[in-house]
């Protein structure tokens, strides 16, 4: 049985370019004393609010480990990162594109690029107020219509009319970050230049990063739903090789690919499907 456990909601329709998903997630089910997970990179942002007092421990880089904030901010980030529990934690969680992040609140993720805040440090006192609602919020359901409405006025506010770069993140994650690059850029109405410094200034990584980081997600996704050979999996997502698959997944995940199929439990991965 899983020491992990995952329930997904969808969000409205309205709100679909901006959020991949709602969740409810409960680790160290069984109580262990002290586990680490490693966390998988899945190109997203994703608010944590903590729904019981026992909370997980995190590090910044540089820094030592420390309980993680009542509600937090997870960046994105682009290696794995550990997460330790010594009791079990349940939370429920948005899944933000980092292009909704900064529609729905006007924040640049490059800010917390790699770490993690404290989410009223970074979106301010009305955050921690719709916070404070979902986590008293008696069910699921509950929680996700608050997150749905709370959301919905937010984009009203801070939505961007003309914004390049969600366009760019939208195409990517609709090819699965397997289009060739060029072909990409032609579908985005300014220049080359302008949209990759603008991707950077915004996101902290490259359109390339990105493109890497949506086919990693598009990997596990296979693994998980389908009977797929490695070698099937680096042919169908366009890796040149073998070896090209492996170095790419190895760099995302830290090990290999057999490794990893067999220590699945090490592994938390909240997928952007």
């Amino acid at each position: 049985m899983s020491n992990t456990l995952f329930t997904e909601y969808k969000p409205s329709t309205v709100l679909s370019p901006y959020i991949q998903s709602y969740w409810h997630g409960s680790f160290n089910v069984d109580g262990e004393a002290n586990i680490s997970q490693s966390v998988l990179p899945n190109g997203c942002i994703e608010l944590i609010i903590h729904t019981s007092s026992d909370h997980c421990s995190l590090t910044r880089p540089g820094a030592d480990w420390s309980k993680s904030p009542e509600f937090t901010l997870l960046g994105l980030y682009d290696k794995p990162y550990e997460v330790q529990f010594s009791r079990p934690v349940t939370v429920f969680g948005i899944r933000f594109f980092p292009d909704g992040l900064r529609n729905v609140f006007g924040v640049a993720p490059a800010e917390f690029l790699g770490t993690y805040e404290d989410s009223n440090d970074v979106l301010g006192n009305s955050m921690r107020d719709f916070c404070e609602q979902v986590r008293d919020a008696g069910s699921p359901s509950g929680r996700v219509e608050l997150a749905n409405s709370f959301i919905l006025s937010q984009v009203e506010t801070h939505r961007i009319d003309w914004d390049y770069t969600h366009l760019a993140m939208q195409l990517i994650r609709k090819c699965q970050g397997t289009a060739e690059y060029q072909s990409l850029i032609d579908q985005v109405p300014i220049s080359v230049r302008q949209l990759q410094r603008e991707f950077k200034a915004l996101y902290g990584i490259t359109v390339v990063d990105y493109m890497r980081i949506s086919r990693m997600n598009a990997i596990h996704n296979y693994m998980l739903s389908k009977n797929r050979s490695l070698t099937e999996l680096s042919h169908d997502l366009q890796f040149t090789d073998q070896s090209h698959f492996n170095r790419e997944f190895k760099n995302f995940v830290g090990v290999a690919p057999t490794k990893f199929a067999r220590n699945r439990e090490s592994f938390i991965m909240n997928i952007a499907q």
